[in-house]
């Protein structure tokens, strides 16, 4: 046999044992990944790797005869996306199983997986694995406490995908805790503009403007973020002559946009709506919300809800908010924001509430909600229910 043929078909057991090492895991739909989350973020080695021909057949020495052969150049061999899709998944799964309080874990896992979601993010033909790869990345050398690295990943996966919102959000977050505030704040600015009801984006940017020194901008965030936050509260508890204006979908939807807001008002509002809703699955995603809140004085309205409650999944998720709030109350509700939205303060142009609403600021508890004592399943509230702020 010629040596070209022995190189083509030995099989180098050395190479194959190093990727039995690697699990493998199998894909939502198909091999190539192509999610959009964040965090996902696998670079391969092997691109750059030349693989030996393992116990191929030494040539015949030449003679001083003979010319020698031309050296042969190994190419490396092109690794498929789906060899990449189950490196990424890996790696992804290895940094979930990791014990992140033990910083030589974390360490160790930098070093063998860093190179291999660095490989896929380089390597990798489709431009969703490669940015998703340098999310992952960014993620590990987060848990490394290492900023700047991870920034570093983090906009290799933006500049991948630059229409994509999560790699702004995420580079926003690590550049503001790396206290690049002003960059962190211009991109907060595409976050808030992508969802207008971000309540936790909106605090976000104010909280970025205002440590990049400017107040003005920080001030205009935090007037908004209130605005917002009104709207939110109208939305699902508005009616109008006994009819809600907010579709059943919709209000479920926006009592879990609700969640960062976990001031006064809000919890009144809240306790209003718990207590009037007619729908299930409305009531649950309020529920919900109170269990991620944890404030204290919503358990005595949970509990009176639990004790007249019928529907079985809004009684789990009843039982899950009341446990939540018992393993870890929180007592001090934040008010308004902070101190510079200033009395007296008026929204920006365009952002002025519309005709009959009340202003963000001089928050006032329903009357109808001051007991917070739940009514029965479809219960009429006394009055069209007020506006909650």
């Amino acid at each position: 046999m010629s040596g070209d043929s022995a190189r083509e078909h030995a099989v180098c057991d050395e190479w194959s044992k190093m990727w039995q090492r690697w699990p493998v895991f199998g894909h939502d739909s198909a091999p190539r990944v192509r999610a959009r989350a964040p965090f996902g973020v696998l670079v391969g080695l092997v691109s750059s790797l030349i693989v030996p021909a393992c116990g191929a057949p030494q040539a015949d020495k030449p003679t001083t005869e003979e010319a020698a052969p031309a050296a042969v150049v190994a190419t490396p061999e092109r690794v498929s996306d789906e060899v990449y899709a189950e490196r990424y998944n890996a790696a992804k799964q290895r940094i979930a199983d990791l014990d992140r309080d033990n910083p030589m874990v974390v360490k160790g896992a930098v070093n063998e997986l860093g190179p291999v979601l660095r490989g896929i993010a380089e390597g990798a033909a489709d431009t969703h694995l490669r940015a998703n790869a340098s999310l992952l990345a960014g993620s590990l050398y987060d848990l490394a406490d290492d900023p700047r690295s991870a920034i570093a990943f983090y906009r290799q996966a933006h500049g991948l995908l630059p229409d994509e919102i999560e790699p702004v959000r995420i580079l926003a977050l690590s550049l503001g805790g790396d206290g690049q505030y002003a960059e962190a704040a211009a991109l907060q600015e595409k976050v808030v503009a992508d969802d207008m009801d971000d309540l936790a984006a909106w605090l976000l940017l104010g909280e970025l403007q205002l440590k990049a020194g400017n107040t003005e901008e920080a001030k205009k965030a935090y007037i908004r973020y209130e605005i917002r936050r009104k709207g939110l509260l109208d939305g699902l508890t508005l009616q109008n002559e006994g009819v809600f204006v907010t579709p059943v979908e919709d209000r479920v939807v926006v009592a879990g946009a609700l969640t960062p807001a976990s001031d006064n008002g809000t919890a009144i509002a809240l306790l209003y709506a718990l207590k009037y809703e007619p729908e299930a699955k409305v009531r649950a995603a309020i529920l919900e919300t109170m269990g991620v809140q944890r404030l204290a004085g919503y358990q005595k309205a949970i509990e009176e809800r639990l004790a007249i409650e019928s529907d079985p999944v809004v009684k789990e998720v009843g039982q899950w908010a009341l446990d939540e709030i018992k393993r870890d109350p929180l007592d001090t509700r934040p008010g308004a924001p902070p101190e510079l939205v200033a009395e007296g303060d008026a929204p920006a142009e365009g952002d002025a509430p519309a005709e009959g609403e009340a202003a963000p600021e001089g928050e006032a508890a329903p009357e109808a909600a001051k007991d917070a004592l739940p009514g029965g399943e479809g219960e009429t509230p006394p009055d069209p229910a007020p506006s909650p702020s």
